[in-house]
């Protein structure tokens, strides 16, 4: 298909890094548009790894901010959210994705991108090799099938808005070896910290929706001994307990967007 003005949302991860040099490298004439939902949660490593993307790929990475409260005044941050929630992220609850992420990128494209005729397509990072759960989910999908925004995140995008867009999940057949391979053919460095050893993916440092274990790394670290302390001090602001649910991240369609 032709493709003019194209979005990539970017995290710091391997995948999405991988969807934005596809991008680079197969539409040098589109408009390219990365866009990083800025959770405030991130490790320093992928902050300092946004802006070596930017300088390599002599890109410019927007950070969105998420959601807005019912007074209309911004939620910035997963702290912020947490706090107008009144609890912590938890399996059926995944405000966090709802607000940072799906409506983050949904209202920056209503008010910046958006004026009812230039048609936009979106590359979202999805593989069905990441997990069972999307393995199943994505059975007997293409990489260039395309999609409405509705059909990746039903509801989210009103009529006007869902018209504008299309969605395809380029590297959806991709391995992750294949991913690193592409990434050192193009002499693209990946994100640090999957050198660390705490997590396969990057993300939130620590989603407050990945396994116990992975938490438990990543608080055993320097950064992550900050992180809980910022959780123990919100556990005695609201009044409520964090719990490490053990859920599998891989069922998120949105923690790593």
């Amino acid at each position: 298909m032709s493709i003019e003005h194209l979005i990539v949302p970017v995290s710091g991860g391997k995948d999405s890094t991988v969807c934005l040099v596809k991008a680079l490298n197969e539409y040098p004439n589109a408009e390219i548009i990365p866009v990083f939902n800025d959770t405030g949660w991130d490790h320093p490593h992928t902050y300092e790894y946004l802006d070596y993307l930017e300088t390599r790929l002599n890109v410019k990475i927007i950070h969105t901010v998420g959601g807005q409260r019912k007074d209309g005044t911004p939620i910035p941050t997963l702290v912020d959210v947490i706090r107008v929630q009144g609890r912590f992220p938890f399996g059926l609850g995944r405000f966090c994705t709802t607000y940072l992420k799906q409506n983050a990128l949904r209202d920056y494209y209503k008010s910046y991108l958006y004026d009812g005729k230039t048609h936009y397509h979106i590359w979202f990072g999805m593989r069905s090799n990441e997990s069972n759960q999307r393995a199943i989910r994505y059975e007997g999908i293409e990489p260039d099938d395309v999609f409405s925004m509705n059909d990746i995140f039903p509801g989210k995008y009103n009529k006007k808005l869902d018209a504008t867009l299309t969605v395809s999940l380029p590297i959806l057949d991709l391995i992750t070896d294949e991913i690193f391979r592409y990434l050192e053919m193009n002499d693209v460095e990946y994100n640090p910290l999957y050198d660390e050893g705490t997590n396969d993916r990057v993300g939130c440092y620590p989603c407050m929706l990945a396994s116990k274990k992975v938490q438990s790394k990543m608080f055993a670290t320097e950064f992550g001994q900050k992180q809980l302390q910022i959780i123990k001090d919100l556990e005695n602001e609201l009044g409520v307990k964090y719990e490490m649910y053990d859920t599998d991240q891989g069922s998120c369609e949105a923690c790593n967007i």
